[in-house]
């Protein structure tokens, strides 16, 4: 059980990253000085369909990640961690 609390808090930690990430390169685009935290290169594959008579499949895949997401993600790498033991305590 407190593996399955430990993996949740680790999820949450980084999609608060991804979250902060957003909301920073979003603000940050308006702002001359600090727009190249909105740089965004993006990459996958356009979306293709299947098409099997009774069922119809579309399959597509476009990230777009920012500098400040990246960075973000940097700090929740080393930060969950600590965030994990301090709200996960249990018998191991």
């Amino acid at each position: 059980m407190v593996a399955i609390k430990k993996i949740l808090v680790y999820i949450a930690v980084f999609a608060i990253a991804i979250g902060a990430g957003s909301i920073i390169s979003t603000v940050c685009a308006q702002i001359s000085a600090m727009s190249w935290l909105a740089i965004q290169p993006s990459f996958g594959f356009e979306p293709f369909n299947i098409n099997l008579i009774i069922l119809d499949f579309t399959f597509g895949l476009n990230v777009h990640l920012t500098v400040a997401h990246i960075i973000m993600l940097i700090i929740a790498i080393f930060v969950s961690p600590k965030v994990v033991s301090s709200l996960v305590k249990g018998n191991e």
